[in-house]
């Protein structure tokens, strides 16, 4: 068999087999890509607020998340990224559920409460990013994203036409059929958004797979993951107020931005504050602090620019995937090479099912000429 006509075959085969959850990540990823807008563009009277002069106690925050959900774990609080945004407090269910809670930062009341399913771009994002299927949809993600990368990859070469008919390749013939109409809108479309569609995949791939391909990053650049640590064991005497904790946190890393307030393992005795970094290429960086949830002490620290080489290639991939490393121009790229993903998949199995049609056709011509 001719090379490029199994690499057609396998570039057919492949698409057909992660086909689906090639226009599910697009679909997804084109919502997501400006998701901190969208949010507050859906629920307006929840999530954008009048500037507070002076914030509630974060205490008076948690206990209002955890009053709309008392059957729920306290997971994290979101702290405005705008002035005039709400608290996001997030609650999980020992199944694995997930609910929020939008609270004033002005008076720690609830402005809207409900789980995942209430919060649209939530919910997107959490089936991109696991198909709401914890560890295993990531790791379903990571082979979406190796299957995306191999038609990539391989994408170029079942294009290409030879420099003789360079010209017929590049346009869009639309009067002939279905299936040549769809072929020509599938590889042009596909030619172009290569560059985008790789960044996606490759991150995307690593991300899901960091468990896997953490081993073969280390040999060439450590990777060393920091472990939330544990606190005193018993119970808290006197346990110092959320606040207090946070405090500690911040005279750590004094005129730093607070991020998110989280609160890691089972027994709610440690506080992670995570600081949005200074000083780092990675906008998504964030430096950690663990404290000890009864007495307010300091537990352990990470810095992001103290972190392993490896561990902050696999940090930045996020920041990278998002296209927030080129700023807004990156996160529409996102959001034209999702939607183009998109459509690549919904084309292709077009194309597929009109070149069976045509196929069809042809040998019910062939046995009635036969006849």
């Amino acid at each position: 068999m001719p090379a490029k006509l199994l690499l057609i075959k396998l570039h057919r085969w492949v698409g057909l087999v992660v086909g689906l959850l090639v226009i599910l990540q697009g679909v997804t990823g084109a919502a997501v890509a400006f998701r901190h807008e969208l949010n507050r563009l859906i629920h307006p009277q929840a999530l954008v607020v009048a500037p507070p002069a002076h914030a509630a106690p974060l205490a008076a925050i948690a206990a209002a998340g955890k009053a709309a959900f008392p059957d729920r774990k306290l997971a994290r609080i979101d702290l405005p990224v705008a002035p005039d945004d709400a608290y996001m407090v997030r609650l999980d269910a020992p199944s694995g559920d997930i609910a929020y809670a939008a609270v004033d930062p002005r008076t720690a009341q609830v402005l809207r409460q409900g789980p995942l399913a209430a919060w649209p771009v939530e919910f997107l994002y959490q089936l991109h990013m696991n198909l709401l299927s914890g560890e295993t949809g990531e790791r379903i993600v990571g082979f979406t994203g190796f299957g995306l990368l191999f038609m990539l990859l391989t994408g170029p070469f079942v294009w290409w036409p030879g420099l003789g008919r360079m010209r017929q390749a590049l346009t869009v013939n639309l009067s002939v059929d279905l299936h040549r109409g769809t072929r020509d809108l599938h590889r042009l479309a596909g030619l172009l958004a290569v560059p985008i569609l790789l960044v996606s995949a490759a991150t995307g791939l690593l991300m899901a797979w960091q468990p896997w391909l953490s081993p073969a990053v280390n040999l060439v650049a450590p990777v060393v993951e920091t472990k939330a640590p544990k606190a005193a064991p018993g119970p808290c005497a006197q346990p110092a107020s959320l606040d207090d904790a946070v405090t500690s946190a911040a005279a750590r890393h004094p005129g730093q931005t607070i991020k998110s307030v989280r609160f890691p393992g089972k027994g709610g005795k440690v506080v992670a504050v995570y600081f949005r970094a200074l000083n780092t290429s990675n906008g998504r960086a964030t430096d950690h602090v663990w404290v000890d949830a009864c007495s307010a002490k300091v537990l352990r620290e990470k810095g992001a620019l103290t972190e392993a080489a490896g561990s902050q290639f696999f940090n930045g991939l996020l920041w990278v995937h998002t296209g927030q490393w080129l700023g807004v121009v990156g996160r529409v790229l996102v959001l034209l090479g999702a939607l183009t993903a998109a459509g690549l998949g919904i084309s292709g199995f077009i194309q597929w099912l009109a070149r069976n049609a045509r196929l069809r056709r042809n040998r019910a011509a062939r046995q009635a000429k036969a006849l």
